[in-house]
């Protein structure tokens, strides 16, 4: 049994956490964290000194999560699963391991920048850049591939009609087709995996630290002058953000390339295609302004959110005074502040509806425009065409998803720095 599983089941059980056989954790200052991260790259690995087999895997088992597969086979066999057949957590990924990391880049950046200009989300980056550079490459990959599957679709239909047998065009189409899609379902999970681990490790290590820090420098009175329900506000809510914006944040990076393909597609169809591509030009500054809205609300909603959970940690704790002097109505309008969450729920709501209405507009209108025109439309230009602007709605869609997640975690990295500064100045103050 490995020691994970036995804390947790001590957890489960209430028995005590100590174990006699818990893993040394690697040192950050001996090994470094990013140079573990691109082992992974690796196209295949023959070592097995790691514990977890995640660690001992290579590239392609870890796109294909063929390290799972011992796993899998005992689940089939065994029609069940327990938690001695599950494989103790990574020392790589513990939280302890990646709080010391951590922690040493906050070091290195303040000594390289006074502590007014040192910056949290810097040292974020730095911790998870080889991660996040890997799922951000995999991930142009993967969109460069979904437009040349339907190219080669384009040509061996084509090509169809040419050949005499239909099974000798069957079998192009596979030896071009199948690789191009192959390598985009295996970059696409090579991209969520990244998203994967980089967000659980990165959450784990600030949620590790941001208690140390608090709980170190703990006192009496610095507990009656900062209030538990920020340190629950922030290990909950505020964790749950940076956790979104990492493993979302990357994906703002395949919308601008989206649209470049998608608009190089237009000479297939010739000039008329260029009108189904306008479409989607006059219909990105609109979804950018939305964003930017969304954003905007966003940011409101987490400030009008910490504020509304003080107050009602205000009313709990003063819930018999508050009935006594009938203050119910004034703490009521103080609560109600619903109008800035509907409308960032309605930008964003409004926007991931109308997005698919694209691939309907610019479909029309470019078929209209090339047919009144006298040109001849095939179906196998209209299946590549209508493809094509399926895959262009990528960028809007995720663009809003990665702007909000992004504007969300940079709200919440700021707290996280507000509410270290805050905690310093009351432990000198105590002092």
């Amino acid at each position: 049994m490995f020691p994970d599983a036995i804390e947790a089941a001590g957890q489960v059980e209430g028995l005590p956490l100590t174990s006699p056989a818990t893993p040394t954790l690697p040192n950050p200052d001996e090994e470094k964290g990013q140079s573990h991260s691109l082992q992974i790259m690796n196209p295949f690995r023959i070592t097995h000194k790691h514990q977890h087999p995640v660690d001992n895997s290579g590239l392609f088992s870890f796109m294909i999560l063929h390290w799972l597969t011992p796993l899998a086979l005992r689940a089939h066999k065994t029609s069940s699963l327990s938690i001695d057949n599950v494989w103790g957590l990574s020392c790589h990924k513990s939280s302890e391991y990646n709080c010391h990391r951590l922690e040493s880049l906050w070091h290195d950046e303040l000594k390289q920048k006074r502590k007014e200009e040192a910056s949290l989300s810097c040292v974020f980056w730095r911790f998870c850049q080889t991660s996040m550079l890997v799922a951000i490459f995999s991930l142009l990959i993967t969109m460069v591939t979904s437009f040349v599957g339907p190219e080669n679709t384009l040509q061996i239909c084509f090509l169809s009609f040419l050949l005499i047998h239909l099974t000798l065009a069957v079998l192009i189409r596979m030896l071009i087709v199948v690789p191009a899609r192959a390598k985009h379902w295996t970059s696409a999970t090579l991209t969520s995996a990244m998203h994967t681990r980089s967000s659980p490790v990165l959450s784990s290590a600030n949620m590790t630290m941001t208690p140390s820090w608090s709980v170190s420098m703990c006192s009496p009175i610095i507990l009656r002058q900062c209030p538990s329900l920020q340190l629950i506000n922030i290990c909950s809510s505020d964790g749950q953000q940076v956790y979104e914006a990492v493993s979302v944040g990357c994906l703002l990076a395949g919308g601008p390339l989206v649209g470049i393909l998608g608009l190089s597609y237009a000479y297939f169809l010739g000039p008329t295609a260029l009108v189904g591509s306008a479409v989607f030009i006059f219909f990105y500054p609109t979804m950018m302004l939305a964003s930017h809205l969304t954003a905007y609300f966003r940011k409101k909603c987490v400030v009008v959110t910490a504020r509304r959970l003080r107050l009602m940690n205000e009313i709990l704790v003063c819930i018999k005074l508050i009935k006594m002097y009938c203050w119910e109505n004034a703490f009521t309008q103080n609560i109600h502040s619903e109008g800035i969450l509907e409308r960032a729920g309605y930008v964003q709501s409004l926007t991931v509806g109308v997005a698919p209405i694209f691939v309907v507009i610019s479909s029309v209108c470019t078929f209209t425009l090339h047919v009144a025109l006298g040109y001849d439309l095939t179906a196998a230009q209209a299946f590549t065409v209508v493809t094509v602007f399926n895959s262009m709605t990528f960028a809007p869609k995720v663009t809003l998803l990665a702007v909000q997640a992004l504007s969300e975690g940079s709200v919440a990295v700021n707290r996280f720095r507000v509410e270290k500064r805050q905690m310093r100045s009351l432990y000198k103050n105590w002092e």
